[in-house]
């Protein structure tokens, strides 16, 4: 069951991208949400009872200000902190144990991670939701010690996406541009992990093609060795 299952009049009813963000949090977590936009995530999660605490910060005035106002109509301002904040330069190490970066591009996430050091804890847990370039995203996660440990794929106003759970775990790795693409989806278990990986593959076969009129054949040859063992994996390969 998704968490924005959990309906009644005076609830916020979260979208199943933002659903699948919501679960990944730990129970008891202090939140903090990054680009929080209306705030509905962390609204959503104080509702529910699966936090007590939470700040909403967004780069952009416009959107924490209606934020802001949603927090105070749904009767939380005692629970939610919303600050004007440029990725989470204004958040403070103490302050949280979930932070949710959802909802912004993979190369955007990778800069927020970048600039806030403190993330280079275990005990942080990182829930991101990259609309574009995720594989830059894993890619930069695990080159700099991190590690996701979870993946799962879902479906939103007919699009697909991926949600991560990933936390600092001190071993840096270069990853094959086949991990980087496929992450910890689980195509044999989950029917839409599935779906996202053969919409990874034909971007893949367009882009191959692109190559191939190019004249660029080593790039080619090279990406066509990804979607030959991303297919294979699709069918019951294994990760790797």
């Amino acid at each position: 069951m998704f968490w924005g299952d959990f309906v009644n009049r005076n609830t916020i009813r979260l979208d199943r991208r933002l659903s699948l963000c919501a679960e990944f949090v730990r129970n008891g977590a202090a939140v903090a949400d990054i680009g929080t936009d209306h705030a509905y995530l962390p609204i959503y999660l104080v509702q529910s009872g699966k936090i007590s605490r939470a700040i909403a910060a967004d780069i952009n005035k416009g959107p924490l200000e209606s934020g802001i106002e949603a927090i105070k109509q749904y009767g939380v301002s005692d629970k939610i902190s919303a600050r004007l904040s440029n990725g989470l330069e204004k958040i403070k190490s103490d302050e949280c144990d979930d932070i949710v970066i959802a909802g912004m591009g993979g190369e955007l996430i990778c800069s927020i991670i970048e600039a806030a050091p403190w993330l280079q804890d275990g005990d942080k847990h990182l829930i991101l939701q990259p609309m574009t370039r995720p594989e830059i995203l894993r890619s930069y996660l695990y080159k700099n010690g991190y590690e996701i440990i979870r993946e799962q794929a879902v479906e939103s106003d007919g699009r697909i996406y991926t949600v991560m759970l990933a936390a600092f775990c001190g071993k840096a790795e270069t990853l094959s541009d086949f991990s980087a693409r496929v992450g910890r989806l689980k195509p044999q278990e989950r029917e839409l992990d599935k779906e996202y990986l053969e919409r990874v593959l034909v971007s893949l076969k367009k882009k191959h093609n692109g190559l191939l009129c190019s004249d660029s054949k080593e790039e080619a040859e090279s990406l066509s060795l990804t979607i030959e063992k991303i297919n294979e994996y699709i069918n019951g390969g294994k990760n790797g």
